[in-house]
């Protein structure tokens, strides 16, 4: 990714710009829109941003060389001195806790009732996009926000795809999908505890969800009817706990995981060059003890093994496992043969 260096009046560090990373399940931040880079970008302490200015990133601790650390959603400052915000804030509560006073912090945005309010110290340096260049460029609302991403109680299925939810949203209440996610989830879910007594139909644009006979309250009513809306999509929820999806944290390093399918088992794998640790993502490293790394090899043999099972007409599933474990078959029955 591109890097642009730049310095602070009266300051010896070295600030390092990039361009906001790509939407992905792994980064989720806000594209800004279309035309604005980092060549428009400044960077000035917090207690120079003045109303207006689109705020796109904070930064590493100093001093040396400090990196953006990008805000996942770049928002148009407001600022105004800490601890006015609502009581619901967090992030001003825990502020306050710690001796949080006025002449050390400085809010640069205020939050909502569910949303953290963005509490810096004044002298914190703050890359943005001063207002007179943004009000050059289509406003911050133009760019689509980034799905909501869903998953089952049990954490296994998914992420779904969903329109943001409110703020006052709640786990048993309806999240928006498409007619493929819609599919996902209906393929999905009778195989989970959250669907043991469901049953998934569709009724051409309908998908009908029913319980068990026996379950039901009002015997003389088929299930539930879910029908598309004006825009095609489906609004789903109600009889289960939806649980927000996020990537685990590898526990050897911090670095984010992807998702890898092991055996017919769900682990995650680290995703720095230098590291090859795999986790279940549980947060508890107990769980972990019997997980080995992963190696890049390890796909590449159990492949080649199903292919030449494949081309004499069987598959051995109990060596193809094998294969596929750490060290692939054992050494001395290889030599015995």
């Amino acid at each position: 990714m591109p890097e642009r260096i730049v310095t602070m009046p009266g300051s010896t560090d070295q600030f390092v710009l990039t361009e906001r990373p790509a939407p992905a399940l792994t980064d989720r931040y806000r594209p800004l829109p279309d035309g604005i880079n980092s060549h428009d970008l400044l960077v000035i302490r917090a207690n120079e941003v003045r109303t207006g200015d689109v705020v796109t990133a904070l930064f590493t601790e100093g001093p040396g060389i400090r990196r953006m650390e990008h805000v996942p959603e770049p928002f148009a400052a407001h600022p105004r001195p800490f601890g006015i915000c609502p009581a619901h804030c967090e992030e001003c509560s825990v502020t306050h806790l710690s001796g949080g006073t006025t002449d050390r912090y400085m809010c640069l945005n205020t939050a909502d009732d569910y949303t953290n309010c963005a509490v810096v110290y004044p002298n914190a340096p703050v890359a943005i996009i001063p207002a007179d260049t943004a009000a050059e460029f289509p406003p911050l609302d133009s760019t689509p926000q980034l799905p909501d991403l869903f998953t089952l109680d049990d954490g296994e299925h998914g992420p779904y795809e969903a329109l943001p939810v409110p703020r006052a949203w709640s786990p048993f209440a309806t999240i928006s999908v498409t007619r493929a996610t819609a599919e996902k989830i209906a393929a999905d879910i009778p195989g989970t505890h959250a669907g043991r007594h469901l049953t998934f139909r569709w009724l051409h644009d309908t998908l009908l969800i029913a319980s068990d006979p026996r379950l039901r309250t009002d015997p003389g009513r088929p299930g539930r009817l879910i029908e598309p809306d004006a825009d095609g999509r489906y609004r789903i929820g109600g009889l289960w706990r939806w649980e927000e999806w996020s990537v685990p944290f590898c526990p050897n390093c911090g670095a984010e995981t992807e998702p890898l399918d092991v055996e017919g088992e769900r682990v995650w794998r680290c995703t720095a060059p230098d590291c090859t640790r795999r986790t279940y993502g549980t947060g508890n490293p107990d769980d972990d003890d019997e997980l080995p790394s992963y190696t890049e090899d390890d796909g590449l043999r159990m492949d080649a093994l199903f292919d030449v099972r494949q081309e004499r007409g069987e598959i051995d599933i109990e060596a193809t496992a094998e294969l596929a474990a750490p060290g692939g078959p054992d050494e001395d029955e290889q030599d015995a043969k």
